[in-house]
């Protein structure tokens, strides 16, 4: 029986392209921890503003989905502008693996509005009430910005610790804060 074939690694990461967690430097880890972060406040946010009515019509999905492409893009720019930022000497190669490494860094917030936009989506087409979808999107983002603690911990080679559960659950509760207040004072 033949064997599959592997895909080479990049990056030092497994095959198909992605680069391993535990082989990138730690401003990478951070960067994309940061928009682990973000990404999931700003969509969390978004998913509390969204009223039945829009989860019903539909724009609720365009809404999280929207939310969180735009904010991909917008710190991808931000990034990329920064990363223009003094006089260095980088060779084009170096300057194309750095907006390489910018984009992939921002994929968490692109990737944090694609389960509220599912459950969304699920309630439009009519398998499931309105506001239990709008509960689960919120308890998912939630719980994504609670795991936040353990997961420093054990991309930090360490063990995972009640105490970094605890620190997750604090965060996910200012999170959570932050996105109802945003929702007041903008809507």
């Amino acid at each position: 029986m033949p064997r599959s074939r592997r895909l080479p690694d990049r990056a030092g990461g497994r095959g198909g392209g992605r680069p391993d967690r535990r082989n990138l430097p730690i401003d990478q880890m951070r960067d994309r921890m940061s928009s682990y972060v973000y990404g999931n406040i700003t969509v969390l946010a978004a998913a509390i503003a969204v009223d039945p009515a829009a989860i019903h019509h539909g724009s609720a999905v365009w809404a999280v989905l929207g939310t969180a492409v735009l904010t991909y893009l917008a710190h991808v720019l931000s990034h990329l502008v920064a990363h223009g930022l003094g006089d260095d000497d980088a060779s084009d190669d170096v300057r194309r693996e750095s907006v390489v490494t910018i984009v992939r860094n921002a994929n968490p917030i692109a990737t944090s509005g694609l389960i509220p936009a599912v459950l969304y989506a699920v309630a439009w087409i009519g398998w499931l009430p309105a506001s239990w979808a709008q509960t689960a999107a919120l308890v998912i983002l939630v719980v994504r910005i609670g795991m936040v603690g353990v997961f420093m911990q054990r991309f930090s080679g360490k063990r995972p610790t009640f105490l970094g559960l605890w620190g997750g659950i604090v965060l996910a509760a200012v999170a959570f804060v932050i996105g109802v207040v945003k929702v007041v004072l903008t809507h």
